[in-house]
Order: C-alpha cells, then structure tokens, then sequence
C-alpha cells in the first residue's frame, strides 16, 4: 500500500490533515452560529466534513487566508444536504445505527427522522441564499436534484448487473454531484470557477463512492453499517467485477472468500490498485496547487488497502490449525494474568513509566487503562515466550484473537481478561480492528524482516503502538477519525523511542527495526549492530543516525501535544506526563553517548517528576494561550504493546 502524499515534509499527512479539519470545522461551527441568529435550522458541524474539507483542498493556498462567511455558507449548504441524505438513507435502510450510535430512526421513529432530513434540506437552500452568489445557487439546485435522481436510478437498477459506463453514471450522480458542487464553488471563488461547472468534481465524488462500495464487502472495516448491504440489496458495485461474478445468486460469505481468500485475495489487490489509479487520475485532471487533496483521497484509498490488508489477515488467522491442546494452553496462560484486581500490579511491574503517568486517571479510568495495557502486555507474551517455535506462536495468536472475538460479541470466555477488557471495548464503541492489527503486528514479529524503508517502519509502528492509543482514545468517547491522529501520532513516537532505546536487546533476539534506508544513509551495516550488541565501538555515523530517529520522533510528540489543551482533565494530565516522561529517554540515550547496544537508557525516579512536572507546566500554558478558542482535536493515552515496553 503506498502511503499519502505529504502536504508538508516535516510532519506526516494525519497532522496535516487534522489542522486543515480543525480548521474547517472552526470555521463551519463559526458559520452555523452566525446564521443561526437569522433564525435559520443549522446544526452543529459534525463528523469528518469530506465534503468542505475538498473544498478548502481546492482552494490555492494564497485564497485560504482571504476567504470570508460567504464561502463557508457554501460549504455548509452542501454539508447540510450530506446529513439530510444521511436521515434518508436509514430510513430506506431501516437502519438502527450509524457509526456505532442510534439513528434518529432507531431513537424517536421514521417519522422525526423524515421531517429532520426534511428540513435540514429546506434550511440548506436558504443557508446557500446567503452566499449571495445566484450562480452558486444554480449549481447548488442542480446538484441537490442530480443527486436525488441519482437514488431513484440505483434503485431501479437493483438486482441486475451494469457495465462499467452505467456504473460511472450512477456514482457520479449519486454522490458526484455534490463533490462536483464543491470544487465547483471552490473555483468561483478563486476566479478559477465558471468553464467546467460542476463537472471537474464529480470525479471526486465518485472516487469516494468507489471507496464506500468497496469497504462494504470487508468486514472488519467497521464502516457503522452491516457489511455487504449493497450485494444483500442487490446493487452492483465495482467490486463485483474483479470476482467474476454474473449476479446475485452467490451467498454474500462466499462473495468474501472470493474477494480475500482466493489465490491469497487477489482480488482485494486488484481492487486497491483501481482505487490507486482512480486516485491519479482525479488528482491529475484537478491539478491541486499544493499536496492538500492528494493526502485527503489518499487517506480515502489507504483506508480501503488498510482495511482489506487485515481481512486478508484475519481469514488466514482463521485457517490456521489449532488444536484442543492449543486452546487449553492459552486459556490457562490468559486466566493466569487474573482478574481486574490484579492488573494493577500487572502494570505496574512490566511499565514504570506509564504506571507514573496513570496515577493521575481516576479510578475507573485507571482501570480500563490498566485493563488494556495487559491485554497486550500478555498478547506480546503469548507470541515471544512461545517455545514451540513460529508456528507455535501463531497457533497461539489464532487461538487468542478468537476468544477476543468471541468475547468483543458479548459470548462469555470464561477468561477475565478477554470478557472484561473486550466487552467494555464493544459496549464504548472501540472498533475491533485495533485488536486485529495489534495481533498481526505482534505476530509479524515472528518473521523478524527488515524494514526497507521509513513508511513500512510507520506501519509497524501503527499496528503495535498507534491502534492502542486509538483503542484508548476510543474507549474515552474519542470516535471521529481527525480527531484520532494525534494519537496516533503519539503511538509513533513513542515506538520509535522504544526502538532506539533496545537496539542491542532486539538485534540479540534476531530483530532489527531500523530501516534499510536510514541505516544506508549513516553508513551503519549489520556488522556494526552486531558489534555494538557485543559492546563493540560504535560505528562512525552512530550518534547522527539515532538523533536523525530521535527528531522524526520529538515531531510525534510535539504534533501530539498540540492537541492535549482541547482533553477534559482527567484525560489531558496523564497524556502530558507520559508523554514527557517517554521522551525524557532520549535524553538518558544521550548521556549515555548513544550507547543502545549493552546499555539500556531509562528515566529515574527524579527524572520522571521533573520530566511530569515539565509535562503538566506546558499543559497549562497551552490551555491558557487557546482559552475561550476551543479547537476540534484529541489524542490518547498511549500504551506501547512492543515487548520493550517496560521502562
């Protein structure tokens, strides 16, 4: 999967991405209250708001300094349609949640649901008056219309296949047309506008319903809806195409074996490699004046090669062989970790650093904190203390992953540690595709590979540090996307800590996760680890090469902290002190002279109150300079799942 461009080379496309979402979402919340006062139904902005942020992508930098209310009025207009299709759309689906939290169908019936989607669409033509522009409203009109007659047809095509033409129609009408009002009121006003219309953004549009149809046939891809809606309701999708299918007829679990396990999901790829090439060509023909779009379609794509990436993972896990043998051994091995009571002391033997941090969390906060942390302190056990050998190890993971499953759909275990720690991550709402990578990403280090370069590090450090700060972020109420980025962010950085820290330890248990290209860059070869490991001098361009990890880490962190000022409290504290406290070891690698081979850098105790104490010193500050601006972002409590965790 190749990663998504980045707008700014000093910082990855997530924190980007997150401050132009910030910036968006302030200026819509900004917008809506400014109208409100004329009496007008205009909700509070929520969600991802993909359409306004397009149109702020496609705006040339120099305009973004000089937009006014006008040009959010647009936005909001559009987004307003969005949500209104969105009311609509459970009810012809009769859904009863979204997202993972009821509809407005499922909470006060079909009828409220039809007259809120109602008026929100009313009110959206008169917030589009506002902007003064009868042009935009012409595009506006067209566009609202379009898409509706873009339902009806999808409708009336179910149940038959469309060829590849007829398909385009459909999407670019369904969900181009406000995509393509988007670009289009984007270039009025930059003066770019008039020629084309509405055109040059259907394309984008379309390219997101492509995505939406193809996380629709993957199931862990934790969309808010069931999985396979569109082949239960017999609408064909591009993806039927890549699996040779003729119609309707096939049971829509066959259709994922098709799609993930065939010739080791070839399909998947071919339909991640369209989406790729769809992405190109949209960029290529919208010729964005900075790197901005190109990381929100990318983000787009690289959710669907995410997602498909691990249902592939996950039905190999599947086929793995396990045996009643196999199943008593991890039982018993999870039961021995205890229950709740017993998790704090769990904690605090295996983490120093973060049992510091943590005693700042209320009680039950704490608990939960304490509850994940051994749920993948065990996971990462399970794996290094398999003495059996790879194939030992994964049986284990097979085993593990599908009592947590088991456990994540309210079916009790008998384990505490899978019931309790799974059946409060589904009762908050954590999607279970954080347990899911944390388990490919322990088990790949079974297959001890090295990294060819920077962006396979990321995704590692994703799967084994990331998806925990987003676990925990999500078990405290955190479940927008941008607002997850900064802790995955923290994640990041705190991995990269950790392997800077255990050179030596890892390259003794036959691991390196330093990249092929960072080590060429510093003219390190694999001779010089092994001396260094030894005890050995330490090669020439040592000291630059680990302060070369160490920066692209202090950026995480720093990124990371941007976002603490916006946490409640109870939250905010404890984020701030283990994030200083964790950084603070690169200080101690320091004054140990980049000495990572035989010497294993650590916080003392003093160390850890100055360090905590400076963590909650600039947590005040930041609070004091955004006081009365709140802005729309968060970041979780990171515990790292790598087996050098314990600090």
């Amino acid at each position: 999967m190749s990663a998504p461009a980045r707008p700014e080379a000093s910082e990855s496309a997530s924190v980007a991405l997150d401050r132009a979402g910030a910036r968006v979402h302030a200026a819509l919340r900004d917008a809506a209250a400014a109208l409100r006062m004329d009496d007008l139904h205009v909700p509070e902005p929520r969600g991802q708001l993909l359409r306004p942020l397009v149109g702020w992508a496609v705006l040339d930098p120099p305009a973004r300094g000089s937009v006014d209310d006008r040009f959010w009025y647009g936005l909001l207009a559009i987004q307003m349609v969005h949500e209104a299709s969105l009311l609509h759309d459970d009810l012809i689906d009769e859904a009863d949640t979204r997202r993972g939290r009821p509809t407005v169908r499922a909470t006060r019936g079909a009828a409220a649901a039809l007259v809120e989607g109602d008026h929100l669409l009313t009110s959206a033509y008169r917030v589009a008056a506002a902007t003064g522009s009868p042009t935009f409203m012409t595009l506006f009109a067209r566009a609202v219309e379009r898409t509706v007659a873009g339902e009806i047809a999808q409708q009336r095509a179910a149940g038959r296949r469309l060829d590849p033409a007829e398909y385009r129609r459909a999407i670019e009408g369904k969900s181009g047309e406000l995509f393509g009002a988007t670009v289009a009121w984007a270039r009025l006003w930059t003066g770019r506008g008039g020629a084309g219309g509405i055109e040059p953004g259907r394309s984008v549009g379309a390219l997101y319903q492509m995505v939406d149809d193809a996380l629709d046939y993957c199931p862990v891809a934790d969309t808010g809806k069931e999985p396979l809606q569109d082949y239960r309701q017999q609408k064909w999708t591009f993806v039927l195409d890549h699996v040779a299918a003729c119609g309707f007829d096939a049971p829509p679990e066959a259709i994922v074996h098709r799609v993930f396990e065939v010739d080791d999901g070839a399909a998947s790829v071919r339909v991640v490699e369209r989406l790729q090439s769809e992405r190109v060509s949209v960029v290529q023909a919208l010729q964005p004046a900075d790197g901005l779009l190109d990381a929100i379609l990318g983000g787009w794509v690289a959710r669907v090669a995410a997602a498909y990436a691990r249902q592939v993972e996950r039905s190999r896990v599947e086929r793995v062989e396990t045996s009643a043998v196999d199943f008593q051994q991890v039982t018993a091995l999870a039961r021995a970790v205890g229950s709740p009571k017993d998790w704090g002391d769990y904690f605090a033997h295996h983490s120093r650093s973060f049992r510091f941090a943590s005693r700042l969390f209320p009680e039950d906060a704490r608990r939960s904190i304490e509850g994940v942390y051994a749920f993948c302190r065990f996971t990462d056990d399970l794996v290094d203390e398999a003495t059996g050998g790879p194939d030992e190890a994964r049986r284990r993971v097979a085993v593990w992953r599908s009592l947590a499953a088991e456990a994540y759909r309210g079916n009790a275990t008998g384990v505490p540690l899978a019931d309790h720690v799974m059946g409060e991550a589904a009762r908050r709402g954590v999607p279970f595709h954080y347990i899911d990578d944390l388990l490919a990403g322990v088990e790949s280090d079974l297959d001890p590979g090295r990294f060819s370069d920077e962006a396979e590090l990321r995704r590692y450090t994703y799967r084994v540090a990331s998806v925990v700060g987003g676990w925990i972020s999500e078990l405290f109420g955190v479940h927008d996307p941008r607002l997850l980025a900064r802790a995955f962010e923290l994640g990041h950085a705190m991995q990269l800590t950790n392997i800077l820290r255990d050179v030596g330890e890892d390259w003794r248990q036959g691991r390196v996760y330093l990249p092929r290209t960072l080590l060429r860059r510093h003219q390190v070869s694999s001779a010089d680890l092994e001396s260094l490991s030894e005890g050995g001098p330490l090669p020439e361009h040592w000291a630059p090469l680990c302060e070369e990890l160490m920066a692209e880490a202090d950026r995480s962190y720093e990124a990371a902290f941007e976002a603490l000022p916006e946490l409640p409290g109870f939250y905010a504290r404890p984020v701030a002190v283990a994030a200083r406290v964790y950084q603070g070891i690169h200080e101690a690698i320091r004054r140990n002279h980049y000495d990572n081979g035989t010497l294993r850098a650590h916080t003392g105790r003093v160390d850890k109150l100055r360090l905590g104490w400076r963590g909650l010193r600039e947590l005040r500050s930041a609070r004091l300079a955004v006081e009365g601006a709140p802005a729309p972002a968060a970041v979780g409590f990171q515990l790292a799942a790598h087996d050098g965790a314990a600090t």
